[in-house]
């Protein structure tokens, strides 16, 4: 082998040695691109999912909130329900005791007092209607399909 081709036989070499360099340069040069790529797409998805765990625990402090206020509001109710139930008695018995007393002052008026109040019905009017206004027979007989009723 000559010097000449020594020669050409390293600078082969070299070159194949640079090229690989190079190749593998850029290889690592694409991969980390594509790595900061996707940390960033991660990162992006991370605070979306943040942001949407905060809106949620907001939601879920507002229906709390609102679930507390209800409360109140029917405990307040309840309470109101119960007063005006006792008015009610209370006003019932006081009625009795003076519808007692005027039976003793005049006990030939024949007015009995009632030893209870009289059994209502929540769905019929005093009249005997239905407390919207209609007659029980007349509801059923429209909802069989006689639309005219009795």
């Amino acid at each position: 082998m000559d010097t000449s081709q020594l020669v050409w036989i390293i600078v082969i070499v070299v070159v194949i040695l640079v090229v690989l360099g190079l190749v593998l340069f850029l290889s690592r040069r694409r991969k980390r691109e594509k790595d900061l790529e996707e940390a960033k797409a991660l990162r992006e998805a991370a605070s979306e999912q943040e942001r949407d765990a905060r809106e949620k625990e907001a939601r879920a402090a507002r229906a709390a909130a609102d679930a507390q206020l209800a409360q109140v509001d029917a405990d307040r109710l309840q309470e109101e329900a119960r007063n005006l139930s006792d008015g009610a008695q209370s006003a019932r018995s006081s009625a009795r005791e003076r519808a007692k007393h005027a039976q003793t002052l005049d006990p030939e008026s024949g007015d009995a007092v009632p030893d209870r109040a009289p059994e209502t019905d929540p769905d019929r009017a005093p009249d005997g209607s239905e407390a919207g206004g209609a007659r029980r027979d007349q509801v059923r007989d429209r909802r069989d399909g006689d639309p005219a009723g009795p």
